[in-house]
């Protein structure tokens, strides 16, 4: 590359720069990247498809419409073969592929959907490349970011990726942006998107709680973090959801604005976009609120479009929502749904307040669009939110700063993005993009999850016939009790899944031995999702001189008495000569757990196999005696035959935080309390308060468990 190559590109990044600079949107690494990049040798790529085995009729199309077949090329069937030339996100669900094909003997291009095509091994013709090999390692990109990056440079030579080091773990990342109701999916998504998380899924009814208007439900775990890995999104398409937003006039042109909103309601408008004095279409309007904001007109024209729908559906700007004519709200701003209100109304509700810096009231369609912009300028390019990942992903405040909740956003936007440019703009335009790199990420990227069909694996009946369970049946309680006498030889389980649709394994007839017999129930999904309820039936031992069926007659059951008073084992104490006890409630460090809400003392009692004479008493904390039922601070007392105390345990019923047996607002009140500092919970009430039994202190988590368990949407497991 020659001198004055160099000294084009030196002016050119200079105009950037004090583009930049007038905007008050400058990347401050900028100028140093632009100094380190040498000149570099390009390399070849190739990338082929071919069509699936076993499908006829694909059409190849001269553009992504399927509104008509007047664009249809050809069609073609499986093995057909051709190169894939770039990749358009049409959808959340497929792609397109733009593709190059020989047609009665001319190279033809079309575009065909990636739902049918499989995407050949790319072969990557890597000429002598040192001074890029030199610039990622400087950057210090990680290895599984590389090949991508070299595709990109080979196709885009004057773009510049820049490795943001976030200094965050990744694990911890994605645990804060699956917090409910922080990243969401539509819910006709497939069903390997959506959470089953505690208050994103009904278990009984096998559907998703709406968060957000318009049908949004919670993404799940492995789709927020497909959406969250950048190394997913290192295509020519996507990639520009890493772009700096900041204004550049350089690059961004009216003509560009224009190619972005063609075909949407904002092409040739005859909206009233007067301002100042001066009448705009929708393109300069653009421009304008990109200048007075700092932010990029392409960001701009595709926010609209992703917030208002291509055909201007939303009706944050039709002006005539009732209560707020001639309002309107282009970026959705304070568009949130309340119990009280629609997202729309909330939105209208913000843009009719008044504030000199954003303009507002946004009483024209003008002051919204460059209002509008002004905040998204100040609100998130300005302060270090300046890409479109990072506006759905904040890591600045962390996480709770963020525009979108669609956890797909990105991915979309990014498409719209990408088309503003032409393929000679991208090639011979100085693009920037912000790439961040987490700690502790997983060796290679993050699978776009694939499952379909019910993910229910719940049961909404468990029994054994004839039995009692301790606790009371719950679907969301995976661990139950039963004690038969010595001469059960065999119990029956009987089960029914929340899904009928879903498999079920573990019921029918139990042989049973004497002591403790673990019975797994477990149910499948249609999704492959399995769950396992256990059930512990401690069969009793013969009684003495009862030669019977038990072979440890005469002996000592180890699993369910002997051992002395000072030992804790979790279900079972006692002296051989004074008597003993055994349970399935949870014994440990002087508590007993494990014990169903509202259960009365008597049937405590009950569920205690007593031998040699030992005996139980449930009292009240002041130590009187409790006939009915038992509540947190309660305690029970085991007896040897003789009357002299063998044990004793206090009661903790997880959510019952009060100590009166019940899960109601006082026991809310008592934890909110405790969370402020202003009255403090000491044992056991402190113990029972943590209602997610996640051993992470008292938090807002624990309020959650305890409203949903008195909404009866999820009960708390004991």
């Amino acid at each position: 590359m020659g001198k004055n190559v160099h000294e084009k590109r030196k002016r050119l990044l200079t105009k950037m720069k004090a583009a930049c600079l007038a905007a008050v949107m400058c990347v401050s690494t900028l100028p140093v990247l632009t100094a380190q990049i040498q000149p570099v040798t390009a390399y070849a790529q190739e990338k082929t498809g071919t069509v699936n085995a076993g499908v006829t009729g694909l059409r190849i199309r001269s553009s992504t419409d399927t509104s008509s077949t007047a664009n249809v090329i050809t069609k073609v069937s499986g093995g057909f073969h051709f190169d894939i030339l770039d990749t358009v996100q049409t959808s959340d669900t497929y792609a397109w592929y733009q593709v190059g094909f020989y047609l009665n003997g001319t190279y033809t291009k079309g575009y065909v959907t990636s739902e049918y095509v499989t995407v050949d091994s790319t072969d990557i013709d890597y000429s002598d490349d040192t001074d890029f090999e030199s610039y990622l390692s400087s950057q210090g990109f990680p290895e599984s970011y590389k090949e991508d990056l070299r595709s990109l440079h080979a196709k885009y030579p004057k773009w510049i990726f820049v490795a943001d080091f976030v200094d965050k773990d990744w694990d911890t990342v994605v645990e804060n942006e699956n917090v409910l109701g922080r990243s969401l999916i539509y819910a006709s998504a497939k069903s390997s998107w959506k959470s089953t998380a505690d208050g994103a899924y009904d278990w009984e009814s096998g559907s998703w709680y709406e968060l957000d208007s318009g049908g949004w439900v919670q993404a799940s775990s492995a789709l927020v973090q497909y959406a969250l890995d950048p190394r997913n999104f290192l295509n020519e398409t996507n990639v520009f959801m890493f772009e700096d937003l900041s204004y550049n006039s350089s690059v961004q042109s009216e003509t560009g604005v224009s190619s972005i909103i063609e075909d949407t309601f904002m092409d040739g408008s005859s909206h009233d976009l007067s301002y100042d004095g001066t009448d705009f279409n929708y393109p300069s309007a653009l421009m304008y609120a990109g200048r007075a904001s700092g932010v990029s007109p392409y960001h701009l024209a595709t926010r609209i479009i992703q917030e208002q729908g291509r055909k201007g559906q939303g009706n944050s700007i039709s002006g005539t929502v009732s209560g707020y004519e001639g309002y309107y709200n282009y970026y959705n701003q304070g568009a949130y749904k309340t119990a009280t209100a629609s997202a729309v109304v909330n939105g209208l509700k913000y843009a009719a307040k008044t504030d000199a810096a954003t303009l507002r009231p946004w009483n024209t369609r003008m002051k919204s669009v460059i209002g509008g912009a002004i905040y998204i300028g100040s609100r998130y390019i300005n302060r270090g939110q300046n890409t479109i990942y990072y506006e759905k992903f904040d890591m600045v405040t962390p996480y709770t700063h963020q525009y979108m909740t669609n956890v797909l956003a990105p991915r979309s936007e990014s498409s719209t993005a990408s088309q503003a440019y032409s393929d000679t703009t991208k090639k011979n335009t100085t693009l920037v993009f912000k790439i961040p790199v987490y700690k502790n990420m997983p060796d290679s990227a993050c699978e776009l999850p694939t499952g379909e069909g019910s993910p229910n694996n719940a049961l909404t009946s468990l029994s054994v016939s004839g039995y009692s369970l301790t606790p009371t049946f719950d679907m969301f309680t995976t661990e139950y009790g039963v004690i038969v006498e010595n001469e059960i030889s065999s119990v029956d389980i009987e089960a029914q899944t929340a899904d009928s649709g879903a498999k079920l394994t573990g019921t029918g007839s139990h042989a049973l031995k004497v002591g403790t017999n673990e019975i797994e129930v477990t149910v499948t999904s249609q999704s492959g999702e399995t769950k396992t309820y256990i059930i512990r039936v401690v069969r009793k031992e013969a009684a003495s001189g009862d030669s019977g069926n038990n072979s440890n007659s005469g002996g000592t059951n180890s699993g369910n008495s002997g051992g002395d008073s000072g030992t804790d084992n979790g279900n079972s104490g006692g002296d051989s000569e004074k008597g003993g006890y055994s349970t399935d409630f949870l014994l440990e460090n002087g508590k007993i757990s494990r014990v169903g809400v509202g259960s009365a003392a008597q049937d405590v009692l009950n569920h205690i196999s007593f031998t040699g004479g030992a005996y139980g008493k449930v009292t009240h904390s002041d130590g009187s005696a409790n006939d009915g039922i038992v509540g947190t601070g309660d305690v029970l007392t085991i007896y040897d035959k003789n009357g002299g105390e063998m044990a004793r345990y206090t009661f903790v019923i997880y959510g019952d935080v009060n100590g009166d047996g019940a899960v109601t607002s006082m026991d809310l009140l008592y934890v909110k309390r405790h969370i402020l500092g202003t009255k403090l919970l000491e044992e056991p009430y402190l113990t029972a308060a943590d209602a997610n039994r996640g051993n992470d202190g008292i938090t807002s988590i624990d309020l959650l468990y305890i409203k949903r368990h008195i909404l009866d949407i999820r009960y708390i497991e004991q």
